[in-house]
């Protein structure tokens, strides 16, 4: 394989009207050393996965006249996505007033004396130590051609600059989103586009505007550009860091159950017997894990059973509360990584486990399961496994009821395990995004738990994410061939080699079917008993952002798969389950 140098950081560069381009803002991108990628609003995605930063430009009209520009929701959604998930963001004219309408910011049209041309700004003391913002002077000239304005900031937003008909000129949302009122990616030789005429009915005289522009040029360029730098090195800054992994599917708890008799001690030392423990988590960049829920198919009481598995990782986070913090939801995920502690949310690995009751369904959402797989390796009486006989063709009445159910609690549907009828029956009725926690793809290897390409295409049009994992047997026809053998011809033939290469050629598989930001990780750790020597425990995870940086994936793309995508989804459910909880 050939090795490719990392990408260049890629910046999203929202063109919202013809006459609103990018100006000298994509070349200056690109002397700071990253890409620019431009697309037209009405083609904008509404998120910024696999981008390093987004840039929202102006368009002549208000960011909630949705009836002449249908693209503006999901304009907006981006912009909230954007800041949710950290993304560097710069709002300009109309994308500054999405940003803060976005956000519960006032915007009106209209409003007071126009400001056209070469117009003074000012700095405000928040400005001091703001990053958009250093070392530009206190007082400079910028572009501007608007009536309309951000009359009230959103909450907890900075207010940054200022003019004389203008009160909000900057603003901060967070800390890598930014509004401005003014344009830096145009210059004086913008004004030689605007209507004469048309200035002339506000009492505005063109040659007098053109004029002091081009006598504050100078300075103005200056500006603007110290303004492009000081952002592309929060781009720099942000790509820099590592993924944090937010792996979808950890067995540990069962392992726990199994073979320590539930007891939760000794999580922080070496634990070489088990595939998790604390200082590799670390060492993975672990920020986020579902714990799996997982009781056997047989158990006689499986209800009781889940009930004493989420004990288990409730008592696992009580007794490490200085390295894990149960989260209920996005936003709790991302302030505890933020903490520098470990999202814990719990996911019940098979429908068997609720008994077909609504109600045990209902309890288990309460105390913070997040997922529920449909089934495990055996049918249960309202769904078909992938590795069963089939008894409903897919999902029974009852299934689509339960199915129904979990996404009116926010309970996110997982369909992994589950046969292809039963994936497409509940995809059929999903009206939020669904997951499979532990897939692989079966274009790559045909076996029974992996997903057919038409499957990931329609779970990837409803927003849904498949996490990759790492089963030997699900990676590679080879292995999953050896493990078909009866046992004494396995004894005596060597188990075949699963590679991290085989793994990442899943990964690009499900993202070249689905996009990029519909792809996971799902490792599967302590829940099968090999793994790939470069995957070998949850240490591991950087040995797999190695090889697919080496194939061509930029920090942006890794991140998407490492954390992004999975924390988008899980957002996207997480008002349906704070109403239920």
């Amino acid at each position: 394989m050939t090795t490719r140098p990392t990408p260049a950081p890629r910046v999203l560069v929202v063109r919202n009207a013809e006459r609103s381009g990018p100006g000298r803002l994509s070349p200056w991108l690109r002397d700071e050393g990253l890409t620019p990628v431009e697309i037209d609003g009405a083609d904008a995605p509404d998120t910024p996965d696999g981008y390093d930063a987004v840039v929202l430009l102006g368009g002549g009209f208000l960011p909630d006249d949705d009836a002449r520009h249908p693209w503006l929701p999901r304009e907006r959604r981006l912009a909230r996505r954007t800041v949710d998930s950290g993304v560097p963001l710069l709002g300009i004219c109309l994308g500054a007033q999405l940003l803060a309408s976005a956000h519960g910011g006032t915007v009106d049209g209209d409003h007071g004396t126009p400001e056209r041309g070469s117009c003074p700004i000012t700095l405000r003391p928040a400005a001091l130590d703001d990053r958009l913002l250093h070392n530009v002077p206190d007082f400079f000239h910028a572009i501007q051609n608007h009536r309309d304005q951000i009359t009230a900031l959103p909450p907890g937003a900075v207010h940054l600059a200022q003019s004389a008909q203008c009160p909000v000129q900057a603003f901060r949302l967070g800390e890598r989103a930014w509004g401005v009122q003014f344009h830096p990616e145009v210059g004086a030789e913008r004004l030689t586009q605007w209507d004469e005429a048309a200035l002339a009915d506000d009492g505005l005289d063109l040659r007098a505007l053109r004029a002091r522009a081009e006598q504050t040029e100078p300075e103005s360029a200056r500006t603007a550009r110290q303004l492009v730098a000081n952002f592309a090195a929060v781009v720099r800054d942000r790509a820099a860091i590592p993924p944090v992994v937010f792996d979808g599917h950890n067995d540990l708890p069962w392992a726990y159950r199994v073979h320590r008799d539930s007891s939760v001690v000794d999580f922080t030392g070496s634990v070489p017997e088990f595939h998790t423990d604390l200082p590799r988590l670390r060492a993975g960049g672990v920020g986020g894990q579902f714990w799996a829920v997982y009781v056997d198919c047989k158990d006689p009481d499986p209800v009781r059973s889940t009930l004493q598995q989420i004990d288990l990782v409730h008592r696992l986070v009580a007794r490490h509360p200085e390295d894990l913090r149960l989260a209920w939801n996005a936003t709790e995920a991302r302030q505890a990584i933020e903490d520098g502690r470990i999202a814990s949310l719990l996911g019940a690995e098979g429908g068997h486990s609720i008994g077909d009751d609504l109600a045990v369904l209902r309890s288990f959402a309460r105390l913070g399961v997040r997922y529920l797989t449909l089934t495990h390796n055996d049918n249960t009486s309202w769904a078909d496994s992938a590795t069963d006989t089939p008894r409903n063709n897919g999902l029974s009445d009852r299934g689509r009821q339960i199915v129904r159910e979990m996404q009116r609690l926010g309970m996110l549907v997982d369909l992994s395990h589950v046969s292809v009828a039963t994936m497409n029956d509940a995809l059929d009725i999903a009206e939020a995004p669904v997951i499979f926690s532990h897939s692989s793809c079966a274009a790559v290897n045909p076996h029974p738990r992996n997903v057919p390409d038409d499957v990931l295409a329609r779970a990837a049009a409803g927003g849904g994410v498949i996490m990759l994992t790492f089963v030997p047997s699900f990676v590679s026809g080879e292995h999953w061939a050896w493990s078909k053998l009866p046992r004494e011809e396995r004894d005596r033939t060597e188990r075949p080699l699963v590679t991290v290469a085989q793994v990442a050629d899943h990964i690009d598989h499900a993202r070249e079917v689905a996009g990029i930001a519909h792809v996971g990780l799902g490792g599967d750790y302590d829940g099968t008993p090999a793994l790939p020597p470069e995957l070998a425990d949850v240490s591991r995870y950087p040995a797999l952002f190695d090889e697919l940086a080496a194939r061509g994936w930029s920090p942006a793309e890794l991140r998407a798969l490492a954390s992004d995508n999975i924390l988008r989804v899980l957002a996207d459910t997480d008002d349906a389950f704070a109403v239920n909880r």
